[in-house]
């Protein structure tokens, strides 16, 4: 069975991969959209406004994946503090990985490189979550050693004033 690259041409499924994880750049903000926009929705974001924020957001990290030239996947984590808690608190945000290249040990590298970063950054906690119904994300999820909790997440969009 063969798979895609990043650029859509089909690759043999026998071709050892070659994947470099490392912190995001400021020039990886053009490839980053493209994943994003699979990920998030197109047009859910500016090559711009990611490239701004990796310059300019210190509680982001961001670690992507790369087959040479190509991104193929990425990880990003916040650090949060609040008044009430005297830890700084992480949270991985989003994990996207190509489909031709999930099931290769690409989304467990990201994840381990931003508590790599975490750590790093005297972290001590982390969150994590997603979709009741991803299944293969919360098997990757429970084998990185995360936990289950009692927590239950809501979400809300505020509409805009005036």
């Amino acid at each position: 069975m063969g798979r895609k690259n990043a650029l859509g041409s089909k690759v043999d499924q026998e071709v050892i991969l070659m994947i470099d994880i490392r912190l995001a750049k400021p020039s990886d903000a053009s490839e980053l959209v493209k994943i994003n926009d699979l990920f998030c929705g197109e047009g859910s974001n500016t090559a711009d406004k990611i490239e701004e924020s990796l310059i300019n957001n210190d509680s982001e990290i961001v670690c992507v994946a790369s087959e040479g030239s190509n991104l193929v996947g990425y990880c990003c984590g916040d650090i949060s503090r609040s008044m009430s808690c005297p830890n700084k608190c992480g949270t991985v945000t989003h994990l996207y990985v190509l489909e031709g290249y999930r099931r290769q040990g690409i989304g467990r590298k990201l994840i381990e490189s931003v508590e790599n970063e975490f750590r790093k950054r005297g972290l001590i906690h982390l969150h994590i979550s997603t979709g009741a119904e991803n299944i293969a994300a919360q098997t990757l999820y429970h084998s990185c050693g995360y936990e289950d909790t009692s927590e239950f997440v809501m979400d809300k969009d505020l509409p805009k004033e005036g």
